[in-house]
Protein backbone atom coordinates (compact mmCIF):
# COMPACT_ATOMS: atom_id res chain seq x y z
CA UNK A 1 0.00 0.00 0.00
CA UNK A 2 1.33 3.21 -0.74
CA UNK A 3 0.83 6.53 1.55
CA UNK A 4 0.56 9.50 -0.59
CA UNK A 5 0.54 12.87 1.03
CA UNK A 6 1.34 16.75 0.55
CA UNK A 7 4.56 18.67 1.48
CA UNK A 8 3.90 22.30 1.07
CA UNK A 9 6.78 24.16 1.50
CA UNK A 10 4.24 27.14 3.48
CA UNK A 11 4.10 24.87 6.19
CA UNK A 12 7.45 24.75 6.53
CA UNK A 13 8.45 28.17 6.29
CA UNK A 14 5.17 30.11 7.84
CA UNK A 15 3.95 29.94 11.17
CA UNK A 16 -0.25 28.64 10.69
CA UNK A 17 -3.10 28.94 12.80
CA UNK A 18 -5.78 27.75 11.36
CA UNK A 19 -9.41 29.09 12.75
CA UNK A 20 -7.31 31.82 14.93
CA UNK A 21 -10.24 32.91 16.76
CA UNK A 22 -11.83 29.63 17.73
CA UNK A 23 -15.17 30.24 15.75
CA UNK A 24 -17.97 27.69 15.98
CA UNK A 25 -18.66 27.54 12.86
CA UNK A 26 -14.93 27.11 11.59
CA UNK A 27 -14.83 24.77 14.44
CA UNK A 28 -17.01 21.88 12.94
CA UNK A 29 -14.41 21.35 10.25
CA UNK A 30 -11.09 19.63 9.97
CA UNK A 31 -7.82 21.00 10.02
CA UNK A 32 -7.40 19.47 6.66
CA UNK A 33 -10.71 20.82 4.96
CA UNK A 34 -9.55 24.67 6.64
CA UNK A 35 -6.56 24.18 4.93
CA UNK A 36 -7.75 23.22 1.74
CA UNK A 37 -9.96 26.40 2.33
CA UNK A 38 -7.52 28.10 2.56
CA UNK A 39 -6.05 26.98 -0.95
CA UNK A 40 -2.23 27.75 -2.22
CA UNK A 41 -2.55 31.53 -0.88
CA UNK A 42 0.02 30.71 1.89
CA UNK A 43 1.88 29.22 -0.71
CA UNK A 44 1.78 32.33 -2.52
CA UNK A 45 2.63 34.43 0.40
CA UNK A 46 5.46 32.05 1.17
CA UNK A 47 6.56 32.00 -2.35
CA UNK A 48 6.95 36.01 -1.94
CA UNK A 49 8.66 35.69 1.29
CA UNK A 50 11.65 33.34 -0.13
CA UNK A 51 11.54 35.79 -3.46
CA UNK A 52 12.39 38.85 -2.16
CA UNK A 53 15.61 40.03 -3.18
CA UNK A 54 18.54 40.57 -1.49
CA UNK A 55 17.92 44.73 -0.26
CA UNK A 56 14.57 43.31 1.38
CA UNK A 57 16.26 40.62 3.23
CA UNK A 58 18.83 43.53 4.25
CA UNK A 59 16.04 45.31 5.33
CA UNK A 60 14.13 42.77 6.97
CA UNK A 61 17.13 42.10 9.10
CA UNK A 62 17.87 45.71 9.89
CA UNK A 63 14.43 46.08 11.41
CA UNK A 64 15.20 43.24 14.24
CA UNK A 65 18.53 45.35 15.10
CA UNK A 66 16.60 48.67 15.93
CA UNK A 67 15.71 48.67 19.80
CA UNK A 68 12.95 51.56 19.61
CA UNK A 69 9.85 50.09 18.72
CA UNK A 70 7.91 53.49 17.63
CA UNK A 71 11.73 54.28 15.18
CA UNK A 72 10.00 55.90 12.35
CA UNK A 73 13.00 54.08 10.45
CA UNK A 74 11.63 50.90 11.75
CA UNK A 75 8.11 51.90 10.38
CA UNK A 76 9.28 52.52 6.65
CA UNK A 77 11.24 49.40 6.34
CA UNK A 78 8.50 47.39 7.97
CA UNK A 79 5.70 49.42 5.09
CA UNK A 80 8.63 48.92 2.70
CA UNK A 81 9.11 45.03 2.75
CA UNK A 82 4.67 44.87 3.35
CA UNK A 83 4.70 46.73 -0.27
CA UNK A 84 7.27 44.60 -1.98
CA UNK A 85 5.64 41.04 -0.29
CA UNK A 86 2.14 42.37 -1.56
CA UNK A 87 3.82 42.77 -5.18
CA UNK A 88 5.44 39.19 -5.27
CA UNK A 89 2.13 37.92 -3.85
CA UNK A 90 0.79 39.72 -7.13
CA UNK A 91 3.39 38.04 -9.59
CA UNK A 92 2.70 34.53 -7.99
CA UNK A 93 -1.13 34.73 -8.28
CA UNK A 94 -0.35 36.13 -11.98
CA UNK A 95 -2.64 39.18 -11.43
CA UNK A 96 -2.70 42.23 -9.18
CA UNK A 97 -5.45 41.15 -6.67
CA UNK A 98 -3.72 43.81 -3.89
CA UNK A 99 -3.58 46.38 -6.46
CA UNK A 100 -7.47 45.95 -7.96
CA UNK A 101 -8.90 45.75 -3.75
CA UNK A 102 -11.78 47.81 -3.42
CA UNK A 103 -11.62 47.21 0.27
CA UNK A 104 -12.41 49.93 2.81
CA UNK A 105 -12.49 47.85 6.06
CA UNK A 106 -9.43 46.88 7.98
CA UNK A 107 -9.67 43.80 9.94
CA UNK A 108 -9.75 44.52 13.98
CA UNK A 109 -6.64 43.77 15.74
CA UNK A 110 -7.96 40.31 16.20
CA UNK A 111 -8.73 39.90 12.46
CA UNK A 112 -12.60 40.34 12.28
CA UNK A 113 -13.81 42.31 9.39
CA UNK A 114 -16.74 43.71 10.79
CA UNK A 115 -19.30 44.04 7.71
CA UNK A 116 -21.61 46.63 6.96
CA UNK A 117 -25.02 47.56 5.55
CA UNK A 118 -26.80 43.90 6.94
CA UNK A 119 -23.36 42.27 5.72
CA UNK A 120 -21.95 39.55 7.95
CA UNK A 121 -18.47 39.99 9.81
CA UNK A 122 -15.83 37.85 8.27
CA UNK A 123 -13.83 36.07 10.71
CA UNK A 124 -10.66 34.60 9.42
CA UNK A 125 -10.53 30.92 8.83
CA UNK A 126 -6.24 30.75 8.85
CA UNK A 127 -3.56 33.13 10.11
CA UNK A 128 -0.16 32.72 8.17
CA UNK A 129 3.02 34.65 9.76
CA UNK A 130 6.61 35.35 8.94
CA UNK A 131 8.73 37.54 11.17
CA UNK A 132 6.44 40.46 11.40
CA UNK A 133 4.15 39.78 8.29
CA UNK A 134 0.73 37.75 8.74
CA UNK A 135 -1.45 36.91 6.11
CA UNK A 136 -5.17 36.60 7.31
CA UNK A 137 -7.52 34.28 5.00
CA UNK A 138 -10.95 34.93 4.60
CA UNK A 139 -14.04 33.06 3.20
CA UNK A 140 -14.56 34.27 -0.60
CA UNK A 141 -10.71 34.49 -1.27
CA UNK A 142 -10.41 37.50 0.33
CA UNK A 143 -6.47 38.20 1.92
CA UNK A 144 -5.23 40.41 4.25
CA UNK A 145 -1.23 40.86 4.49
CA UNK A 146 -0.43 43.44 7.93
CA UNK A 147 1.98 44.01 9.85
CA UNK A 148 1.67 42.27 13.03
CA UNK A 149 0.32 44.78 16.24
CA UNK A 150 -0.38 47.53 13.19
CA UNK A 151 -3.78 46.61 11.79
CA UNK A 152 -3.64 50.08 9.88
CA UNK A 153 -0.90 49.18 7.84
CA UNK A 154 -2.57 46.37 6.01
CA UNK A 155 -3.03 45.73 2.27
CA UNK A 156 -6.13 43.68 1.11
CA UNK A 157 -7.27 41.50 -2.07
CA UNK A 158 -8.90 39.12 -3.80
CA UNK A 159 -7.21 35.59 -4.97
CA UNK A 160 -10.18 33.67 -6.20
Amino acid sequence: MNTLFTVRTSDFVLDKVLNPLKDKEYGKYTPDQLDQWCGIIPDFFCKAIIDIDDSCEIEMENIEKLDKPTDLKKDYLQNSVLSKVADKMDQAYGYPAFGNSVMTNKPSDFGIIFGTDGEPDLKPIGKFSFKFLEVLVYEYGLVALRIIGKPDAVKFGRFD
